[in-house]
């Protein structure tokens, strides 16, 4: 089982409400910004990534 946690606590009251989307990688959040927060390079975070995750190839 996969599991997530993100801190949303400096969003504004009602920014998110149950069912919102979260980016992970994205335009918003780069795979390089993910490895640098991570301490790792993005080749490890693409490796870690399971089979099960939604990918849009553009």
């Amino acid at each position: 089982m996969d599991s997530i946690t993100v801190d949303a606590s400096a969003l504004p009251d009602g920014t998110l409400t149950l069912g919102s989307l979260v980016e992970v990688i994205g335009p918003h959040q780069t795979l390089e910004d993910i490895a640098r927060d991570a301490g790792t390079i993005s080749y490890e975070i693409l490796t870690s990534l399971g089979h099960r995750y939604v990918r849009q190839y553009r």
